[in-house]
């Protein structure tokens, strides 16, 4: 089971994907680093917006109808980032030297490289985005891998909203 973790380094942070492996030898853990994700900006809550204002959605059943799994997605990160202080210029998404391109599907830094946005316990990555809008379940059970997916990303997801979305994931 791989997990996101974080290292400082020289006093900045950085995020890895890493797996646990149990080694018979020793009875103790060896952790192997699968992936970097880049560095961790964190980002206080600037204000809490109800998802339903923001997008003054009178009808969920309606909301969940008429749009794309994706587009659902969208959504959800874009409330998210909004609540973060970001704010939309050019179809970006920016805050500081952060910025978040939701038709490239990528979290960078004014360098251009990859980096990890860390709010509400999770981290934002390109990493993240790619497996979220890749997602698809072929049964029921998969809906706490998806959960798990947004709760890693650090995306609040209303229940209605969730249930509609993982309605739409599955094949």
């Amino acid at each position: 089971m791989s997990f996101i973790r974080t290292k400082k380094i020289k006093g900045k942070e950085y995020a890895y994907i890493v797996e646990n492996k149990w080694k018979k030898r020793g009875k103790r853990v060896k952790q192997k680093t699968k992936k970097y994700l880049g560095r961790v900006y964190r980002h206080s809550k600037a204000e809490e917006t109800d998802f339903y204002e923001f997008f003054d959605i009178q009808d969920i059943k309606s909301y969940i109808d008429e749009k794309e799994k994706e587009d659902i997605i969208d959504d959800l990160i874009r409330w998210e980032l909004d609540n973060h202080g970001f704010k939309e210029k050019q179809g970006k998404w920016i805050k500081n030297n952060c910025f978040l391109d939701l038709d490239k599907k990528k979290v960078y830094n004014e360098k251009e490289n990859n980096i990890a946005l860390g709010f509400n316990d999770g981290f934002l990555t390109t990493y993240a985005l790619r497996k979220l809008y890749n997602f698809s379940a072929d049964s029921e059970e998969e809906g706490y891998d998806f959960a798990k997916m947004f709760i890693e990303a650090g995306i609040n997801v209303p229940k209605e909203v969730f249930v509609g979305i993982f309605k739409k994931a599955l094949k």
